[in-house]
């Protein structure tokens, strides 16, 4: 708990010091770009304290120049971090309403191109996602979960439809991306961090161009089966990955 404590208090001293010089560039040059430099800068350090290692193998496969939509299974609150670390461009996520109302982080967030959903409002949450695929029309990358949420057993949980809609609305290539070993650096209902190696493994992209909504299950499988390539046995369901079980909606 000690070493948590000290991690976010890192990072929220390292926001309103370093983040408030930022956004004024930000304002004057209209350009989020240091914002995600200084991000990245600040969660190596945060990792450092929390003595924690990313691993990260596969990066050649995201080309200079191409946006792409990264879908990720979701081990724990670490993989955020450890993923905006990893990815070599300035990608954007889907988050919760709520992180908005952070102080000046939820303002940086909003700078940096962020998208803030209310799943308990769908007319809000459609209009986020439209706004999102509009973005990644405009070339900027998102990382999006394909589970929805973190496990709770470390094992991958059922996909979520929406990010193969929005793939396949937007026509941007897909980087599946495996995380693996975060789930015991930061296990679930805990204010903990243990030290240990988080690896990242990126994928080679699937074209999207030319799918259809009625191709959306086999796009859906295809992922599902090359991200867990990418996991250790104990951190998927075997049967769910082949088929043998269903998956949710």
């Amino acid at each position: 708990m000690t070493r948590a404590f000290f991690v976010v208090l890192f990072v929220f001293a390292y926001a309103f010091l370093v983040g408030s010089v930022c956004i004024l560039i930000v304002l004057f040059q209209r350009k989020p770009d240091i914002l995600y430099r200084a991000g990245r800068h600040c969660i190596g350090w945060a990792m450092k304290f929390a003595d924690v290692e990313i691993d990260i193998r596969g990066r050649e496969h995201i080309k200079a120049g191409q946006n792409y939509l990264f879908l990720a299974n979701h081990q724990s609150y670490s993989d955020p971090p450890a993923l905006v670390f990893s990815i070599p461009l300035d990608v954007r996520l889907i988050l919760k309403r709520e992180l908005r109302k952070l102080p000046l982080i939820g303002y940086i967030l909003q700078l940096g191109g962020f998208v803030f959903i209310d799943r308990k409002d769908r007319t809000q949450a459609i209009e986020a996602m439209k706004q999102a695929v509009r973005q990644l029309r405009n070339q900027e990358s998102f990382l999006i979960y394909s589970e929805g949420t973190r496990t709770r057993t470390g094992k991958m949980g059922p996909f979520k439809k929406g990010p193969f809609v929005l793939a396949i609305e937007s026509g941007v290539p897909i980087i599946p991306v495996s995380v693996s070993g975060s789930y015991a650096i930061m296990p679930p209902q805990q204010f903990k961090i243990s030290p240990g190696k988080i690896r990242i493994s990126f994928h080679p992209p699937i074209e999207t161009k030319g799918q259809t909504l009625g191709t959306r299950e086999w796009l859906m499988d295809r992922v599902r089966k090359t991200i867990a390539s990418g996991l250790t046995e104990s951190e998927y369901d075997v049967k769910a990955v082949s088929g043998e079980k269903g998956h949710e909606n």
